[in-house]
């Protein structure tokens, strides 16, 4: 590679794009458009191969600095992609909270019932 390749703004570019649609499927920031955390790895892994594909179909026509920052940034991606298979897939915030409050329904019926039962024994 040549030293004398200058720094555009084209790779810096797609590189900070396909990085953050990773971290969003990542789920480790929120849709900026949902405003909510959406986990989909399978969009993960998409954006850290084309970032991989970039890579190899530029080699020889990056600057230094542009070979910096894509080598580091699929670094960061696939570490973290590695870190969320280990995680077990969890239901999104709203779901757990009406699970929740399902759960308390549900025991404050039954607790009702009992006590309901006792009045008629007595």
């Amino acid at each position: 590679m040549s030293d004398d390749v200058k720094t555009g703004k084209l790779v810096p570019y797609l590189v900070e794009m396909f990085r953050a649609q990773a971290w969003i499927g990542m789920g480790k920031v929120a849709n900026p458009v949902s405003g909510k955390i959406e986990r989909d790895l399978t969009v993960a892994k998409a954006m850290i191969d084309l970032l991989a594909e970039l890579e190899q179909r530029t080699e020889g026509h990056r600057s230094q600095e542009e070979t910096k920052i894509l080598q580091g940034t699929l670094t960061e991606l696939r570490l973290n992609y590695v870190d969320e298979l280990k995680r077990p897939q969890e239901t999104p915030a709203a779901e757990k909270t009406e699970a929740k409050e399902t759960e308390k329904a549900a025991e404050t019926d039954a607790s009702a019932g009992k006590t309901a039962e006792k009045a008629d024994q007595e």
